[in-house]
């Protein structure tokens, strides 16, 4: 039994590797769409509350999930669709199809993660029904097993020409180090995503860059599967149908609570509105972002001026959506170009350095996914383990509660700041806005209104 999380997509996909029958399901639970607790606090001895998926992301996240469901169904199978606690339904289904093995790619962040260890130890110990369970780790362009796990090859690799001073504390690390290569050796058939096994990464993103070029090389594509693997007998299961964005959404729109305690109803109204406007994608969304990635390497990546604000004339890959649902992977994006520098090489003789841009933002993007995984419950707290700004300089954040109006205003792009306004409202219309503005709209949250960055 595959549980499709963030990779939506069947190309590139190691739970499809097995050459057992296979399942496929998707789970939307209900506690994504519902208010939770930030861990930020609201001045009155209570936190503020905000949602994981909103009305935009949750919009593309709807047609992606049919997308995979009709090319499941090309290959005579299906995906099966669920509403609920992912830690009850996959044990469900696991004892009503006699399931071998529970499949799964591991997900950056911490509730992700306790979701992760909770439904391993049900389906291993602790349930009525237990099976073998796999995991991998599909989000991030190398693979969490090829990192190292000693302290001192993390800190040779970082720094190759710098003589590497003994540390006080490397026999600690080193004994934390231990148990994650026991815990791995134990059962290969798991990724360890816990803190401990990032442990001694480095802080600093270079250094990260050069490990990972090292000591990590991106691994081979998997191939698309065969129709052969992919199970065909639903007569005695129900298959169930994709929620609408009106379902989801509703207890975001039927609820009191304000979002972040001040987010005003009718900009909640308006940005569901605005999600359920866009036109349905009824194609196969996968391919889709395989052809748009090719195109924008073959035709615009050397010349996309990159400083643009504006990036509607193929100025950017437009890759964030389809890298963060997984409907394309990281090792996509890297071996097109390659692929293309290959070709260019051939026609031209030349090495095609323009493009290599591309591969460096997948390299940034796994460092502060494999952040994500180290920092663990610590990442959103006011001051991360890891440091978000210069530790030498003092860093004060204002509380929300006394400002709430300097940040409505942000939130709603009435600064009277053109381009942060312009940002603000293309976000609110679209649920995208480039890089480039996406700095500029933190660097005033964070730097001029001096608000605490988690808001952001």
């Amino acid at each position: 039994l595959v549980w499709h999380r963030r990779n939506l997509r069947l190309a590139d996909n190691e739970l499809y590797s097995n050459q057992k029958t296979i399942y496929s399901v998707y789970i939307f639970d209900p506690s994504d769409y519902s208010t939770r607790q930030t861990g930020i606090s609201d001045g009155k001895g209570g936190q503020l509350q905000s949602l994981n998926h909103g009305p935009h992301f949750t919009r593309r996240l709807i047609d992606a999930v049919h997308s995979l469901r009709r090319s499941l169904r090309s290959l005579g199978g299906d995906l099966i669709i669920r509403t609920g606690n992912p830690l009850q339904i996959i044990p469900q289904l696991a004892q009503e199809l006699t399931i071998g093995e529970v499949a799964f790619s591991e997900v950056p962040g911490y509730y992700e993660f306790k979701q992760s260890e909770k439904l391993k130890h049900i389906l291993q110990y602790g349930g009525p029904y237990r099976c073998k369970v796999f995991t991998t780790c599909s989000l991030t362009l190398v693979h969490p097993n090829d990192l190292p796990t000693d302290p001192e090859i993390w800190n040779r690799l970082a720094r190759p020409n710098e003589k590497q001073k003994k540390r006080s504390k490397g026999k600690t690390k080193k004994q934390a180090n231990s148990d994650v290569i026991a815990k791995s050796k134990s059962n290969p058939s798991l990724v360890i995503i816990d803190p401990t096994r990032f442990e001694a990464m480095p802080t600093i993103m270079g250094d990260f860059r050069r490990v990972a070029r090292t000591a990590a090389p991106v691994r081979d594509l998997y191939d698309y599967p065969t129709a052969e693997i992919i199970a065909k007998d639903f007569t005695h299961i129900n298959t169930g149908n994709v929620p609408s964005l009106e379902d989801l959404m509703k207890p975001l729109l039927e609820s009191d609570v304000l979002i972040l305690g001040c987010i005003p109803k009718e900009l909640i109204i308006e940005l569901a509105d605005n999600a359920d406007g866009i036109p349905h994608n009824n194609g196969n969304i996968e391919e889709q972002s395989l052809l748009h990635l090719r195109d924008f390497i073959q035709k615009h990546a050397a010349v996309a001026d990159r400083s643009l604000c504006d990036v509607s004339g193929h100025n950017s890959s437009m890759l964030s959506l389809p890298l963060a649902i997984g409907t394309l992977s990281p090792r996509q994006v890297y071996y097109c170009v390659k692929e293309e520098q290959n070709k260019l090489e051939l026609e031209q003789g030349n090495n095609a350095s323009d493009l290599i841009w591309l591969i460096s933002h997948m390299e940034m993007r796994d460092y502060f996914l494999f952040n994500c995984f180290r920092d663990g419950a610590s990442a959103y707290k006011i001051n991360p383990k890891t440091p978000v700004h210069k530790p030498d300089t003092p860093r004060e954040w204002l509380s929300l509660s006394e400002h709430q109006d300097k940040f409505i205003r942000w939130v709603s792009g009435e600064t009277g700041l053109p381009l942060v306004d312009a940002g603000m409202k293309e976000l609110l219309k679209t649920g995208y806005t480039s890089n480039r503005v996406r700095q500029n709209l933190a660097s005033l949250l964070t730097k001029d209104l001096k608000l605490d960055w988690r808001l952001g």
